[in-house]
């Protein structure tokens, strides 16, 4: 019984340092780090709105902290609960795959990631791409897990959580638990239990989907998961050149009479298109939030979109590959827009304690060294990335068919995200760092699991 303390203990005190490990960047930053976008999701948490563009999950998951935590202690605690969260799905990670792995080797190898890759830049940013790794990881964990163990229908609880707080995990989800599942299934699981968590990673997955189309349809009367989606895939196909063919061959006819008198006038570039004051669509859509005119704007947008790739299903799909390839390699870390584009005039009006703290940071000061720190996680991230396939073929020739499911998960989810971030909405470093350090961290897992079992 002493034994069993001593072990639980040690374990608390893993997961603990682990946290902690997670929250340096915030803490050297002097407040948690934030994001332009993350103006919008305050507007939940502080206010009673939701949002269009992304999911409004993530700032109700933030609404109980900042409420019974006024001032500066509200975002101190998201961004603890955030790394507590993620901690305790690497240590359970790591626990599954190295079970005979000490507790000061489980601390050796998230202190490695901590230093070598983004996953703290993202764990201690108030954004919803800390959960984005995280996501894979437990989706695997439940996935992969005997149905009847206590505790499975709770991690697909959280994984369902996980995949509601940004509209792009619910693929991400999909594709990790597909992954897993028929791996399990090439590997010899029993057709009962293929048949248990395909039932479970179904009604995950179709709990996620009704939650985003219950609330975008009360709050905007938009049956959908993602109301404004083809505004962000018209920048997308407008930057790619598929758009401007087909209003060349529609206007006059059957495309949409206002959006052909601005056709020319469209900027190429996607974000200058999306947010730039100075795009013809601004005035029609940023200026005129959830009215009948903005509604009416994105219908339209989303002609030109069903349209665009209707028509040219070939180019869309090579345009869409490409972005993809561009997306899965960029992954520099601390693509955070600061200070220049970092305002984050809602969050301080909601909350003038913090004003201080924001502009006193050393992301508002400029002082981060993203430089160095860029360099240090891009070097360590770029050298795993090489190495996953010849941890595939170690895995394959070690007929280890919980590594192999689970390296083929990541590698699959990997090109699920850049194909949903770079190809579906724009080709940015942050999408992909937010995920990718789950790759440095599975082979050092790997390494310490293997090197037990040869022992």
């Amino acid at each position: 019984m002493q034994h069993l303390r001593t072990i639980r203990t040690t374990q608390a005190e893993v997961f603990f340092a682990a946290t902690m490990l997670l929250m340096i960047p915030a803490i050297y930053n002097r407040f948690p780090l934030i994001f332009p976008d993350t103006d919008a999701y305050m507007k939940v948490a502080y206010g009673h709105l939701w949002t269009l563009d992304r999911s409004a999950f993530y700032g109700l998951f933030m609404k109980p902290f900042v409420v019974l935590l006024p001032g500066r202690a509200g975002p101190w605690v998201i961004a603890m609960m955030q790394c507590a969260i993620i901690a305790a799905v690497v240590i359970a990670t790591a626990r599954r795959l190295a079970p005979r792995a000490s507790p000061l080797a489980i601390f050796s190898i998230v202190l490695l990631c901590c230093a070598l890759t983004s996953l703290p830049w993202h764990a201690a940013q108030l954004m919803p791409d800390a959960f984005a790794g995280a996501l894979v990881l437990l989706t695997w964990l439940a996935a992969s897990r005997d149905f009847d163990r206590p505790g499975t229908a709770l991690l697909w609880l959280a994984t369902a959580f996980m995949a509601l707080t940004h509209y792009t995990f619910l693929g991400v989800a999909a594709v990790a638990a597909v992954t897993t599942i028929l791996g399990s299934k090439l590997m010899g699981a029993s057709p009962k239990e293929i048949a248990k968590q395909t039932l479970a990673a179904v009604v995950m997955l179709a709990s996620v989907i009704t939650a985003h189309i219950t609330a975008n349809g009360l709050m905007f009367d938009r049956w959908t998961i993602s109301p404004t989606g083809s505004w962000f895939l018209f920048a997308r196909l407008n930057e790619d050149g598929l758009v401007p063919l087909w209003l060349e061959d529609h206007c006059g006819t059957d495309a949409p009479v206002p959006l052909c008198a601005i056709r020319h006038s469209l900027p190429q570039d996607s974000q200058e298109l999306l947010w730039s004051k100075r795009s013809p669509l601004y005035p029609h859509i940023q200026k005129q939030i959830a009215s009948a005119e903005y509604w009416r704007w994105i219908d339209m947008l989303g002609v030109a979109t069903k349209g665009s790739i209707r028509e040219h299903p070939l180019r869309f799909a090579s345009s869409a590959a490409a972005a993809t390839g561009r997306q899965l390699v960029s992954y520099a870390v601390l693509n955070d827009k600061c200070p220049s584009h970092c305002s984050v005039p809602n969050f301080i009006a909601f909350n003038p304690a913090v004003a201080d703290n924001i502009h006193n940071s050393r992301q508002l000061r400029d002082t981060l060294h993203k430089p160095f720190i860029g360099s240090v996680v891009g070097i360590g991230t770029t050298l795993a990335l090489l190495l996953l396939l010849p941890f595939l073929w170690l895995a394959h020739r070690r007929r280890d068919a919980e590594a192999i499911v689970l390296l083929w998960a990541i590698t699959i989810s990997l090109l699920a995200n850049a194909a949903m971030a770079g190809a579906l909405s724009d080709v940015q470093n942050r999408y992909q760092s937010r995920i990718v350090w789950i790759v440095p961290f599975i082979e050092l897992l790997m390494i310490v699991r293997w090197r037990r079992q040869t022992s």
